[in-house]
């Protein structure tokens, strides 16, 4: 029974025995009337009250069915040690340390519990912050050891991607500890804070190692492709595509940032650009499994150095991104940057996303 048919059983009901009673020539009857119909109102409230009460639960229910709905392929999080790290070097935090380490804190602030959790394992090897390379490797399991906890917090909805530099030594070491000891998901690689120049061939030779081993443990790879130089853009591209994924059985990996360290700006078309490009020369890479997450693209406020967007710009990125097709494009909000919900409207309301295409960008690929 709906609502109003419910409401209306119980107006109809109380109409009636007051009838009822009103016809009778019962004076003890009618002397009751009053005392009765006070009762009667009490309990026709109360229902009422009880079915409005339903409705907000119920409201609430789907509300939070929908934010466990999406999938957030892009959250970071900061373990204590890291944080403290970080704080002893001068670099300031915007949010509270629970914001950044504890999952309880995450998940709620960023409204929903299905994510992709990044470790920043690889910033240790990095010569702007991180302890003597004596120790970095220690500081790494610590920092991927505590992506294992967290993941144990929430076994079914999260995937958890261990922090590895390409270019050390221990690097496949720490890749099957994070695989077979951890159970850990997936490999991050970030080729800024590692300083991966593809046009080195000592450096493809290392990362194409780590690729190799993931292709044939069918391990899924986060990758930060940009590497900040002056002239990264479409050759990078090509030796990633030529040097490294070419002639592997298996790859399932997806793009950070669109390729670039975010916003939207003349590398992020030249990096998109050359994938079309390759796609549509049906290059072997077509055929794997290639993604692009958007977080940190489409920014309607500055962030880390990276300018927000103007409305030409959201305009040229809604181009871009309906060029690459949103069958490529899986979503993320490199949380703490957004919560899920405030970064889905802001790509919805500034690229005018259509429902078809809101679906397909929240699908899981």
């Amino acid at each position: 029974m709906n609502g109003f048919m419910f409401l209306f059983s119980l107006s109809f009901d109380y109409l009636s025995r007051i009838g009822f009673f009103l016809k009778s020539k019962n004076s003890i009857t009618r002397m009751n009337l009053r005392m009765i119909i006070k009762r009667s109102s009490m309990k026709r409230w109360m229902l009422v009250l009880l079915w409005f009460s339903s409705i907000h639960i119920n409201a609430q229910n789907e509300n939070q069915r929908e934010r466990d709905s999406i999938v957030d392929h892009h959250v970071h999080f900061l373990s204590p040690d890291l944080i403290s790290q970080w704080k002893a070097l001068g670099i300031p935090f915007s949010k509270k340390d629970n914001f950044y380490s504890d999952i309880d804190s995450i998940v709620r602030l960023l409204g929903t519990r299905h994510m992709k959790l990044v470790s920043m394992a690889h910033v240790f090897t990095s010569s702007e912050f991180g302890p003597p390379a004596s120790d970095a490797y220690e500081a790494v399991k610590k920092e991927n050891n505590y992506l294992a906890y967290l993941k144990n917090k929430y076994p079914k909805t999260i995937r958890a991607y261990y922090g590895i530099d390409p270019l050390q030594n221990y690097t496949l070491t720490e890749i099957k500890r994070c695989q077979r000891e951890l159970g850990l998901d997936g490999i991050k690689l970030h080729f800024n804070t590692s300083q991966v120049f593809l046009t080195e061939p000592e450096h493809r030779k290392k990362v194409k190692e780590v690729f190799k081993y993931a292709s044939i443990h069918q391990i899924p790879v986060l990758l930060h492709l940009d590497n900040s130089h002056g002239s990264f853009g479409e050759l990078d591209v090509r030796l990633l595509a030529d040097s490294i994924l070419s002639g592997l059985d298996y790859v399932k990996l997806h793009i950070a940032h669109f390729g670039t360290s975010g916003g939207f700006n003349a590398r992020t078309k030249s990096v998109i650009d050359t994938f079309t490009e390759l796609f549509s020369e049906q290059h072997p890479i077509s055929k794997q499994h290639i993604r692009f997450d958007i977080s940190a693209v489409g920014l309607n406020k500055d962030s880390d150095g990276i300018a927000r967007l103007n409305e030409e710009q959201f305009k040229e990125l809604g181009i871009y991104a309906r060029k690459l097709g949103f069958d490529k494009i899986v979503f993320g909000t490199d949380y703490p940057l957004y919560s899920a919900h405030e970064y889905l409207n802001v790509l919805k309301n500034k690229l005018n996303l259509t429902p078809d295409e809101l679906k397909q960008l929240l699908m899981e690929k």
